[in-house]
């Protein structure tokens, strides 16, 4: 039954995305933004998850001693030693004893134990305080302080990746001189982030004193994932049904890399491919990334006589380290270059022809906050170069600089309410440049990613910013509908969203506004159903209607409003 479940499915999906074609007029697209678009409206299903805790095992053979075992003894004053990264002062009131107390051997175990949970509070979870053998002089006594640090690691459980792959990735763990719970909880969070593994770490304690072995137990899985999509997002001049293919493989040629390809196709004649392959430079969080992407298309439906079209080349090597990461929270930065090679055509002849070339610096990152919402950024500064001429250039855009420096700014909040799991997603993204650009550098607002309800597109500027707000609601009840599948409200959600963008042109042309703005609201629903290893794929749909708000500019299409839809079956 659940085979049959998810053939009808993806069936009906493939059925209501093929058959959803428009017919209306749409005016031209601007040579470069077609690719840009591509990206831009790439569907998307739920939210990010977020980071599991990984597992941290200490084995630990102590116990805690009755506070009133043992006869009691003059105490006058305690000295705590070996005490390196917490001062005597901060110390001294778990120890005070006011000049002379009687105590136990078990009330000073206990003392003890609070300089241990302090320590473990600030984040130093092996380190361990106890009251040594020792004789006690004119009633003072001593507390030993062990900072603890790992000693020797030991990998178990890896049967195709070297042990030494991950023997060098703990090496930060190792060298930590007192560890720190974070330090090794960041790089269990970074080995688990790879495709097909899994890790643990079992702590014990070590042959020397003041350490603890680790055991770093892997788990091996499967280390592809492939999915399919589809959507009726795209433009209507390059076919706006739209068919992807997504693959991704890990640990190829060394422990952490990645290689990673995508190809989209349309309707009608719309073609793009772009694989790309990351691999780490240290054990430190440092990476390179490689890529390219093609993309070729020909305008069709109203403007087919005009016979255009175009090709691009992308080319794009990009440096990123990891600055921090936590289940909370995580930075990183990231440089690099772009090449670009466009061409276009129309009736037979070259309409454009250029090659742009930027370099790049970002930042990106997200974190959790005490409101329980999760908030994600990237800032991103570009500045066109003038390394490499193109032959007889046509530009795609009079007056456009190829030399303009470019800021991007993006950020994104799901915040959760405590109404029936509801939530908001909220985005802000923007562009703002120093002059006018080329076609390809444009800022554009709407479609699906930005303006729902408006053709893939509809305006763009060399500047502008796009806003949108979306309401979800999961479905109200827990209905199971399988053995061994999630209940309904884990699957299905409501969304209701507002959509707004304005975009400037900079040294406007008389053919050309200096301002224009849209906006749109609507709803829709989602169905995610989460893969399920060796049983079946994930399975996403969306459905969702957008339109422009009354009074608003219409849409080029001459529409009431569109009706999107989008499916993906993820192995």
């Amino acid at each position: 039954m659940m085979r049959r479940f998810l053939v009808q499915s993806i069936y009906i999906g493939a059925v209501l995305i093929i058959f959803s074609v428009r017919s209306y007029a749409q005016s031209g697209i601007a040579p470069g933004m077609i690719e840009k678009n591509l990206e831009q409206s790439r569907p998307v299903f739920g939210t990010p998850p977020k980071e599991k805790a990984p597992e941290i095992i200490i084995k630990d053979s102590r116990k805690l001693k009755d506070p009133g075992a043992g006869p009691a003894f003059l105490v006058k004053k305690i000295i705590i030693e070996g005490n390196t990264l917490i001062s005597d002062e901060i110390l001294a009131p778990l120890v005070d004893v006011e000049g002379g107390m009687e105590v136990t051997l078990g009330i000073l175990a206990l003392m003890a134990t609070e300089i241990t949970a302090l320590y473990a509070t600030k984040g130093y979870f092996l380190t361990r305080a106890f009251v040594p053998q020792q004789e006690i002089f004119d009633g003072v006594v001593k507390i030993k302080v062990m900072e603890g640090r790992i000693g020797k690691i030991t990998v178990k459980g890896n049967k195709k990746y070297d042990a030494k792959d991950f023997l060098n990735m703990m090496k930060s763990v190792q060298e930590e001189k007192v560890l720190r719970e974070q330090t090794l909880e960041n790089k269990l969070l970074e080995l688990n982030s790879m495709l097909g593994i899994k890790a643990r770490s079992i702590l014990r304690r070590g042959e020397l004193p003041g350490t603890s072995d680790l055991v770093l137990d892997v788990t091996e899985s499967s280390r592809y994932l492939f999915s399919y999509d589809m959507d009726n997002f795209g433009s209507l001049f390059t076919g706006q049904n739209r068919f992807g293919l997504n693959g991704t493989v890990g640990n190829i040629l060394t422990l952490g890399d990645q290689f990673s390809t995508r190809w989209v196709t349309s309707d009608m004649v719309q073609d793009s491919y772009s694989p790309s392959y990351i691999f780490p430079v240290n054990y430190l969080g440092t990476k390179v990334r490689l890529a390219y992407t093609f993309s070729e298309n020909e305008l069709g439906r109203s403007i087919k006589f005009l016979r255009s079209g175009g090709t691009s080349h992308s080319y794009t090597w990009e440096l990123s380290h990891l600055l921090s990461k936590t289940r909370a929270s995580q930075i990183t930065v990231r440089g690099g270059m772009d090449f670009k090679i466009f061409e276009n055509e129309q009736n037979g002849n070259t309409s454009s022809k250029e090659n742009l070339q930027d370099t790049y610096f970002g930042l990106g990152g997200n974190f959790s906050d005490k409101y329980g919402g999760q908030n994600f950024y990237d800032i991103k500064l570009q500045l066109g170069l003038r390394l490499l001429g193109t032959s007889l250039p046509i530009y795609s855009r009079e007056g456009g600089a190829d030399n303009s420096l470019i800021s991007n700014l993006t950020i994104t909040r799901i915040q959760p309410t405590e109404l029936l799991k509801s939530f908001f997603t909220i985005k802000l993204a923007g562009q703002i440049t120093d002059k006018r650009g080329r076609s390809p550098n444009l800022f554009a607002v709407g479609g699906v990613g930005t303006a729902r309800g408006y053709t893939l597109g509809e305006i763009s500027g060399d500047m502008g910013y796009n806003f949108s707000i979306d309401y979800t609601v999961p479905f109200p009840k827990k209905i199971k509908l399988f053995k061994g599948f999630p209940t309904l409200d884990q699957i299905l959600s409501f969304n209701t969203f507002f959509d707004t963008g304005r975009v400037f042109v900079r040294n406007y042309l008389p053919t050309e506004r200096w301002a224009q703005d849209i906006s749109s609201y609507g709803g829709g629903l989602t169905l995610n159903i989460p893969k399920k290893e060796d049983k079946y794929p994930g399975l996403s749909f969306a459905v969702s209607y957008g339109v422009p708000v009354p009074g608003g500019k219409k849409p080029s299409d001459r529409s009431w409003g569109t009706i999107y839809l989008s499916g993906l079956i993820n192995y």
